[in-house]
């Protein structure tokens, strides 16, 4: 959430998820408020709860495998966090974002951020890959596309 890039965010009547799409990463939740985190390894997003607290659902994440960041400044976290995030609608267009870190063994006490996100109705999420520093790519491993042959294709025929 820490990041610059969309958000999607997408509801079903089961599932929750977040679509991000920095490295096209993403994460689903069960809404069913059943905790499967005893039978599974931990994880670099963890293990996820959600419940409905009247309008707000309340996801709590645990089980982190402790490899991650918080940000992307590189605030560290232990495998011991504990992330609850807490999401209402204002309106259809608005939607309020808590979230609290829960950490004994990096911090002194929880500590949370709060944030406001607005429906944008001008732009889809993209394709995202970073390949600048692609040492493969520049010293020929990988072939880049021939863009000078490259055909585009009249779909109205």
């Amino acid at each position: 959430m820490n990041s610059p890039d969309p958000i999607q965010f997408m509801q079903t009547e089961d599932h929750f998820a977040y679509l991000y799409e920095q490295n096209t990463w993403f994460k689903s939740v069960n809404l069913d408020g059943q905790d499967r985190s005893d039978r599974l390894p931990p994880a670099w997003y963890g293990h996820s709860v959600a419940n409905w607290e009247g309008d707000t659902l309340v996801i709590t994440t645990s089980k982190f495998n402790g490899k991650t960041r918080l940000d992307t400044i590189g605030h560290p976290h232990s495998d011991q966090i504990t992330v609850t995030e807490r999401i209402s609608l204002r309106d259809a267009d608005t939607m309020d974002y808590e979230v609290t870190i829960d950490d004994p063994i990096y911090y002194t006490k929880p500590w949370s951020n709060k944030r406001v996100f607005t429906r944008q109705t001008d732009f889809e999420l993209i394709e995202y890959s970073c390949m600048e520093n692609n040492k493969s790519l520049w010293e020929g491993r990988v072939v880049p596309p021939d863009y000078d042959n490259w055909h585009t294709y009249d779909t109205e025929d």
